[in-house]
């Protein structure tokens, strides 16, 4: 028999994941809007279910098996018959040279005992999710899967099924998703903190199509246009749910076996952060401050995408006072709303280098560039810095140097970019780790070897941490993301060693007293316990420590 939601509740109460002073308020506000109290919970907390099911494993002292985990081994799971396997969903796996039978439901000993005397080995009881195990096993057996939402009249329910998605994309803190077509089914992955993760289940063919049709009409896209790649955008408020509606980018594209869409949720927990909350050092936080609060000049961000660029720029922005300030941003798209603040979409009439232009006849204080991409736009916003306005404005560069030599590539001259330039910050974003499991431990000699480096000095024993997974984090042993960040500030002599030309190794050697890198920054964030080294490793190119 399934899990009862009392003992889901109660595990996520003892795991710490809600108070039990929340559950009187939580039960009142399911009854009023007609959902599980389950969901009003999970709701609440920003977690999905799996989560509560994780924190009944560890009550009941089982393992856990992540949707990622549940890899069958096949010999084991061609003995059990298909008719039990329909009444009493189970999963034989192997993990760590131990056989474990995945099961739905901790109190399930008659599966185990069945699938002991049909196999003749000896299982362990481990605890995943439901719709983990149902969409393991149909993957496995080749078996078409059942939509999620209730059929009506034989057809797709769309809208319930992209709605339950969206719910998951939403509690996961999700910020792309993907639809992709394969031969038999359409794969659904949710970004979540830089990582592709399964959504619960494949969809069908008729599903994939149906959602995809839906997606569309809500972004205005062109239904019957399937050759040819799409953008659009809209806003999306999940049903029933009484949650601020999410600003959604969508863009498709056709492939081999049909139409893929791609959905980036802008402004997932990011909306309304200051700078203290982004994790800045305080050696890039005072300079960084002290470079926005300048009259003029141009201060460029840059770092590949996704690396949280417009969120710092945003975050820019909100330090600076609109009441006094006339501050003009030109963006594509326009990630998030900004009171008090005059923002431009990037259109088809109107580009970077237009907007810039009219921008000048607007008696501006502060310009916000998206993204400077061409020698117009680079021109453009530079000469706005030099005539007595405040340019803020991102670059595709691996580092903060590499943005003097990338604007020079373009066509901007030297004297130019050394007249304007205030600053430049890279940055990347890292995985945070969970600190209810985070473990402890000894760094080896290739690691500390590898800490050392160039900086030379470090602690003599030094503690780092690694990532465990426990119901709070939902097994992956991380919770959110912070930044690492470089800065290079120019001074008047490096502003002159720039307007000469000088090539980016002496650029380099130049600035090591205005210059603190990625890894610095990265080092010292995996000395506190924020981040493991593996991350930084992961992020920060070996020629950049």
């Amino acid at each position: 028999m399934p899990v009862t939601e009392k003992a889901l509740i109660e595990a996520g109460i003892a795991a710490g994941l809600l108070g039990s002073e929340q559950i009187g308020t939580l039960r009142l506000q399911a009854r009023r809007e007609r959902i599980r109290l389950v969901e009003a919970v999970t709701r609440a907390g920003r977690f999905p279910e799996a989560a509560l099911y994780q924190a009944l494993a560890q009550q009941r002292n089982m393992p856990f098996l992540l949707a990622k985990d549940l890899v069958p081994v096949p010999e084991l799971l061609a003995k059990l018959p298909a008719t039990v396997l329909q009444r009493r969903p189970m999963l034989p796996v192997q993990r760590d040279g131990q056989h474990l039978l995945a099961l739905a439901d901790p109190d399930d000993q008659v599966s185990t005992e069945i699938a002991e005397r049909s196999t003749g080995v000896r299982m362990r009881a481990a605890l995943t999710a439901p719709e983990s195990l149902r969409a393991a096993l149909r993957r496995h057996q080749g078996q078409a899967a059942p939509a999620v939402s209730a059929l009506v009249d034989g057809e797709v329910d769309a809208t319930g099924l992209f709605d339950d998605i969206m719910k998951d994309a939403y509690l996961r803190r999700a910020t792309d998703l993907h639809f992709e077509p394969e031969q038999y089914n359409v794969r659904v992955r949710e970004r979540v903190d830089g990582v592709l993760l399964e959504y619960g289940r494949p969809l069908t063919l008729p599903e994939g199509e149906a959602v995809v049709t839906r997606i569309k009409v809500l972004a205005s896209l062109d239904i019957a246009e399937q050759r040819m790649p799409q953008d659009g955008s809209m806003s999306y408020r999940v049903a029933q749910w009484d949650t601020p509606p999410m600003d959604v980018r969508v863009a498709t594209a056709p492939t081999r076996w049909g139409e893929r869409v791609t959905m980036r949720l802008l402004g997932q927990g990011t909306t309304g952060l200051g700078l203290e909350e982004l994790g800045m050092p305080p050696t890039i936080l005072k300079p960084f401050r002290d470079a926005i609060s300048r009259p003029y000049g141009i201060i460029l961000v840059t770092g590949p995408t996704g690396s949280g660029k417009s969120t710092t720029l945003y975050a820019a922005l909100r330090e600076l006072d609109c009441n006094e300030m006339n501050i003009l941003t030109v963006e594509d798209p326009i990630e998030q709303v900004v009171p008090g603040i005059s923002q431009v979409q990037v259109s088809t009439k109107v580009s970077f280098a237009s907007a810039l232009r009219s921008f000048l006849r607007h008696d501006p204080d502060v310009i916000l560039v998206g993204e400077v991409r061409d020698l117009e736009t680079a021109e453009t916003a530079m000469k706005a810095a030099m005539t007595g306005h405040l340019v803020l404005a991102t670059l595709h560069t691996n580092d903060a140097i590499g943005a003097v030599t990338r604007l020079a590539d373009i066509g901007v001259p030297h004297y130019l970019i050394g007249a304007t330039l205030v600053g430049v910050m890279a940055q990347r974003l890292v995985r945070r780790l969970c600190p209810q499991c985070r473990e402890p431990y000894t760094p080896d000699a290739a690691e500390r070897e590898r800490l050392a480096g160039a900086l030379g000095a470090m602690p003599e024993s030094p503690t780092l941490y690694r990532p465990v997974g426990c119901p709070a984090c939902v097994g992956t042993g991380y919770a959110g993301r912070t930044g690492l960040y470089e800065g290079l500030w120019v001074n008047r002599a490096y502003g002159e060693l720039i307007a000469s030309g000088a090539r980016e190794d002496a650029l380099r050697e130049s600035a090591r007293e205005n210059y603190y890198t990625l890894w610095e920054d990265g080092r010292a964030k995996v000395f506190e316990g924020l981040v493991p080294l593996t991350e930084v490793v992961r992020q920060v190119p070996s020629d950049a420590r």
